[in-house]
């Protein structure tokens, strides 16, 4: 089943059509605005799809030649058999980089954590989530393949609602087990709504200063 912040349809545009109302709504009752990235992943990990490839065709190659000389007795041609264990080590990598569940496999968690955090980090600058009047701004990052979130606050806003409050918000939505992503979020939202209007409430002559519609990063 997988965690729910990895299932594909939270990139699906009825889910950003959700995404994007929740933000309007929380927004709606603070001066703080909130940006959400959505990410198919962190990371290409292109590298270990390789290396995996690399290690297939190096052992597809072993294989047949020791099975034809020791069971068959036949002495194999060298050059069909590279070729055959190159096309099996080229399979074995596509496969590593466009299929989710090998890619997870291929690489660590610590690794796919660590890419989420340099990817939320990069993004909360690309997105200019700093800009803002009163820099009471943040950032949901979601990065579906890892299946993790980063909630990165602004420096006002992290200092009056406290770091370990908008920590806990982001330790619901990775601690989830099971659940509708999408709902997931939303309720993500509605904290930082709620938690906004607290400490920054809206006042008349506050505009919209980032964008409520969420935003699709590819690695």
């Amino acid at each position: 089943m997988g965690r729910p912040l990895q299932h594909p349809s939270i990139l699906r545009e009825a889910a950003l059509a959700r995404i994007e109302a929740a933000v309007a709504q929380a927004e709606a009752k603070t001066s703080c605005e909130f940006v959400v990235v959505l990410a198919p992943a962190s990371a290409r990990y292109e590298g270990r799809a390789l290396r995996v490839g690399a290690l297939a065709a190096v052992l597809t190659f072993v294989v047949i030649y020791w099975v034809l000389r020791l069971v068959y007795n036949t002495r194999p041609d060298a050059l069909y058999l590279l070729t055959e264990a190159m096309a099996i080590g080229a399979l074995v990598a596509w496969c590593c980089s466009r299929l989710a569940p090998l890619r997870r496999l291929i690489t660590g968690a610590l690794a796919r954590s660590q890419g989420v955090t340099q990817a939320a980090g990069a993004t909360f600058h690309e997105q200019k989530v700093a800009w803002t009047k009163e820099h009471n701004a943040a950032l949901l990052f979601v990065s579906v393949l890892e299946g993790e979130a980063r909630l990165l606050g602004d420096l006002h806003l992290q200092q009056k609602a406290g770091e370990s409050t908008l920590n806990e918000i982001q330790a619901a939505l990775n601690g989830a087990s099971d659940g509708d992503g999408v709902a997931l979020i939303e309720q993500a939202l509605a904290k930082l709504g709620d938690l906004g209007a607290k400490q920054f409430p809206r006042a008349p002559q506050d505009v919209n200063e980032l964008p409520d519609k969420p935003v699709i990063r590819l690695p």
